[in-house]
């Protein structure tokens, strides 16, 4: 499996999402000491950019809604893992 490790600024992070994320890749999230690994249900772009995850923890199986736009000032680093490759993106300030 291909890793590739990318910079991007935090004003570039929703534009980014839309274009390179895809349903059914695996998503792990790293903001304000929290980390959230999962697998990408739906995209939704309307008020904000919100990524509906099933939590891929030993005991929560969950679904839930992390809005991307509310805490895109909070993210340090989204690791996108699709068939073939895995993209490690570290988010930077503007």
């Amino acid at each position: 499996m291909i890793e590739d490790n990318i910079t991007i600024k935090e004003s570039q992070i929703e534009e980014f999402i839309l274009e390179n994320f895809k349903e059914g890749c695996i998503l792990e999230i790293s903001y304000n000491r929290v980390f959230v690994p999962g697998k990408i249900i739906n995209i939704i772009n309307d008020d904000g950019l919100i990524i509906t995850l099933q939590l891929m923890g030993e005991i929560l199986h969950q679904t839930v809604d992390v809005d991307i736009s509310d805490i895109k000032s909070e993210i340090v680093e989204l690791r996108h893992t699709s068939d073939e490759e895995v993209l490690v993106i570290t988010v930077v300030d503007d």
